[in-house]
């Protein structure tokens, strides 16, 4: 099994201590990492020549190329990352800008379907539920079927939580909440709000606006009857 880990912060406190809890739960599987913005320092230009004319004429496609290709290999993709100023980091939200043709609604990648995610949150005070909705929304609208969220407040500003007062807890918790994610590894289903949503775009791009992801959808074959899952 493969687990892809996409850390928004390169600083080594609560966020990639809470990783490392739950990538030592999988430690006989192989494990990939992609480090923000380490990994991708370049923001989105908001161009949406990836949408309207394709992923290849994006300006950072040589970049981002290669991350798809780690999320398509992925069957637990972990999005991780500090809160922000009520939100998650600027690396976390560039990587994420830069797939907004991979959304339902406009050329989803059939591999996503068939992946399990898990959200990674932790603050020093509020955001945690605000920025874990927002990458749950994120891997939904990619095509991820199960999506778990693990979120931690620490009161903290720096430190990590081997310093918190809880951390026993946390390493109970991470372990209740891997047993759950192993399970839906292993019966993998797309579930009933996932192909509302797969239906409802299918039907846009029956008279759909944007030539690039009709004829996507039309190569496919899912105009025509044939699924992604």
């Amino acid at each position: 099994m493969k687990v892809l880990v996409v850390l928004g912060t390169s600083h080594k406190g609560n966020t990639k201590s809470i990783v490392d809890l739950f990538l030592d739960e999988f430690k006989n599987d192989e494990i990939e990492e992609i480090v923000l913005p380490n990994d991708l320092s370049e923001f989105c230009y908001g161009c949406a020549n990836c949408i309207l004319k394709g992923e290849d004429k994006c300006p950072h496609y040589k970049k981002i190329n290669p991350m798809v290709k780690k999320l398509e290999a992925a069957d637990l993709i972990i999005l991780a990352t500090p809160v922000f100023v009520g939100s998650c980091s600027s690396g976390m939200k560039a990587f994420l800008d830069h797939l907004a043709y991979m959304w339902l609604v406009h050329r989803p990648n059939e591999s996503m379907f068939n992946k399990v995610g898990l959200v990674i949150t932790t603050a020093g005070g509020s955001g945690v539920k605000a920025t874990t909705k927002l990458l749950k929304t994120n891997l939904f609208y990619l095509g991820v079927p199960k999506i778990y969220n693990y979120g931690v407040t620490t009161m903290k500003m720096k430190g990590n939580y081997i310093d918190y007062k809880n951390k026993d807890k946390i390493k109970k918790q991470v372990k209740r909440k891997t047993i759950k994610i192993k399970k839906s590894l292993k019966k993998r289903k797309v579930g009933i709000k996932t192909k509302l949503f797969y239906n409802l775009f299918k039907m846009t791009q029956k008279n759909g606006w944007n030539k690039t992801d009709v004829d996507y959808w039309k190569e496919k074959g899912w105009l025509d009857g044939k699924k992604p899952y």
